[in-house]
């Protein structure tokens, strides 16, 4: 039987040059530093950016980035070095991006959300040239390295763009093999793990949608992801490089369904690149209002399995819209693999992840390394152009390996099978990994951190719930009297919030299967078992306190014990707040925004913020 082997043609790489630096060092010039000069000229006062009621021109962006990257540059900052780039979503971000790339080098994201003790470990371990920040987010005092604040540069020097000096295929050559920014994901070993992504496979990543879904006159991107994420530079440079306008949107823009639509309404949003989760809310928020007046032109999924429902409720309020579904991940430089959702079967059980994209090859591989045929799951192996420089640090190999051709390759972990129709449907995971709202978290990480804490002895993580509201639960043993709130605060200082058990339980002891090893299984129906214990609450003292604790408990499963208590250090988050948003409305009648639950997520702030408001004589809007 032939191998089951399906490949695309490798996307076209652009010819990159040599040229001189403002300080005269030789340095190749970014096929992404020529695309985006042929913008600027072509259109210095066209919108590059708009956030809020702020438009950013591509003129000012080149000047703006620019003058970074002249000041990273008059720090040390040289091509093939590292900069450690510590940005909130913005224009700002975007703007240290390409600073970082006129300065020949690649950078290190550093999400503000992310606890500093780990953000401190990232660093360590890449040793960064400069650290570029806005203002409020270096984190490192005690770090030996150069600083440039992240914000407007009035004026100063700007570096200039190179001229060409040299032979293309050596600047091919050290364009393939430079770092184009390092994503750190969840790793097995206890410990987040850096990967390091290449010029080339970013790039290619880019050609692809370029190629196979360009842009329609009048397109209008979106950019909400973080400058840590390996999918953040089809966001951040996708749109900006083919002359784009670009609307950079807030979190609680994307988060929240209803300022999400909004946005999307005023700005008349055509490209969207979403989770399952903003996707699922935002048909919630479609199927409130009775339909919307924009429809985009291109929606993409990628992070988490998509699910049936999803796409059919999709197809009735977005009918002219194409959802494509994407698979890939940090080692990959992102999407492998792409569906058009508008093929799908309304009876089918899974939403596949297509066929293969940007050149990859997508191998289904049984234990032992053989090819398997179609219908026969097995594990998913890829190569070609997208595939990572692989993780920072020589001795870690991971997944990365090779096939048996000696190609390059890397073994996902996911267990996946070719369908008649030639597309690839992903069915589980051959190891304890798991998603977890779009990131991927490996529950190995979780318990190695739990084991850490003071009289901790052992620990073991699972996750429960359904694909709707997955949530990570914990059990944990002790040598003595240990108070799981504490455990989860601990956990909170050391794991981004995704990452948090929603429930940390002390057992007597963890179920063991016949090697020895944590049965997950066994564990997960042991927690479920186990009652949480009843803390001593308060009486509500109306009828607005009663609601709001009841859907509190509902959505927490523990009612508040006291009106101090914070929504979000009682296991909740951010997609969590946007149900009780809904279902506050939907109870009181009062309609909150995902803001003002960040701004006041205690439960006293959330009553207030619930109470009916009353106009005084001067007309303004008071709590009664």
């Amino acid at each position: 039987m032939p191998p089951i082997t399906t490949t695309t043609s490798t996307a076209s790489t652009s010819k990159a040059t040599t040229g001189t630096s403002t300080e005269g060092t030789t340095r190749p010039e970014s096929p992404f530093l020529t695309l985006f000069a042929a913008r600027v000229a072509a259109g210095p006062g066209a919108p590059a950016l708009i956030h809020g009621d702020q438009v950013t021109t591509y003129k000012e962006l080149d000047l703006w980035s620019g003058r970074l990257a002249a000041l990273l540059m008059d720090r040390g900052v040289r091509p093939g070095g590292l900069v450690a780039l510590a940005a909130d979503r913005g224009p700002a971000a975007i703007a240290g991006v390409l600073a970082v790339l006129k300065a020949g080098a690649g950078f290190l994201g550093l999400d503000p959300a992310v606890p500093s003790r780990r953000q401190r470990r990232m660093i360590q371990e890449t040793a960064p040239d400069c650290v570029l920040a806005e203002p409020g987010l270096d984190r490192f005092p005690t770090l030996d390295a150069p600083r440039v604040r992240l914000g407007p540069v009035p004026d100063g020097p700007v570096a200039d763009a190179p001229a060409i000096d040299g032979p293309a295929d050596e600047v091919d050559a050290a364009d393939a093999s430079r770092v184009f920014q390092v994503v750190y994901t969840s790793g097995t070993t206890g410990a987040p793990k850096g990967v390091r992504v290449g010029y080339a496979s970013v790039l290619n990543r880019l050609e692809w949608m370029w190629r196979d879904h360009p842009f329609p006159q009048g397109a209008v991107m979106a950019s909400h992801k973080s400058v840590s994420l390996v999918a953040a530079p089809w966001e951040m440079l996708g749109g900006l490089l083919k002359g784009v306008p670009t609307v950079v949107l807030d979190r609680d823009e994307v988060l929240d369904p209803a300022l999400f639509a909004d946005a999307i309404e005023r700005q008349r949003i055509t490209h969207l690149f979403l989770t399952p989760h903003i996707i699922g809310g935002l048909l919630d928020e479609v199927e409130r209002r009775g339909r919307l007046a924009h429809q985009p032109v291109l929606v993409t999924n990628g992070a988490d399995a998509l699910q049936v429902e999803t796409v059919l409720r999709f197809r009735r309020a977005f009918p002219a819209t194409t959802l494509l579904n994407l698979y890939g991940m940090t080692e990959t430089s992102s999407n492998v693999a792409a569906y058009d959702t508008a093929a799908l079967d309304p009876g089918a059980r899974r939403v596949p992840v297509g066929t293969p994209v940007a050149g990859a090859s997508i191998t289904v591989l049984d234990r032992f390394g053989r090819r398997l045929p179609p219908g026969a799951a097995g594990e998913v192996w890829i190569s070609g152009p997208p595939l990572a420089l692989g993780y920072v640090g020589a001795g870690e190999a991971g997944g990365f390996t090779a096939a048996a051709d000696g190609t390059p390759a890397y073994r996902t972990g996911d267990r996946g099978r070719v369908l008649p129709t030639g597309d690839l449907e992903i069915v589980g995971r051959m190891d304890n990994q798991v998603k977890v709202r779009g990131y991927r978290v490996e529950l190995e990480e979780i318990e190695a951190t739990l084991r850490a804490a003071p009289g901790v002895t052992g620990a073991g993580a699972c996750l429960t719930g359904g694909p709707d509201d997955p949530r990570l639960t914990a059990g944990v043993t002790a040598d003595g009297e240990i108070d799981p709130a504490a455990l989860r605060a601990f956990a909170r200082d050391r794991l981004p919030d995704y990452m948090v058990p929603a429930r940390v339980t002390v057992l007597p002891d963890l179920p063991l299967g016949p090697n020895g090893k944590l049965d997950r299984t066994s564990l997960g129906a042991r927690l479920a078992s186990v009652r949480q214990e009843t803390r001593r609450g308060f009486t509500p003292a109306d009828p607005v306190e009663a609601t709001v604790a009841r859907v509190w408990a509902d959505l927490l499963g523990a009612a508040p014990a006291d009106r101090a208590d914070n929504f979000f250090e009682s296991a909740g988050h951010s997609l969590l707040a946007v149900r009780l948003v809904n279902r506050l409305e939907h109870a009181l009648g009062r309609r909150l925004t995902l803001r003002q639950i960040l701004g006041s997520p205690t439960f006293a702030g959330i009553v207030e913020r619930c109470r009916p408001a009353v106009i005084d004589d001067a007309g303004r809007e008071a709590a009664s």
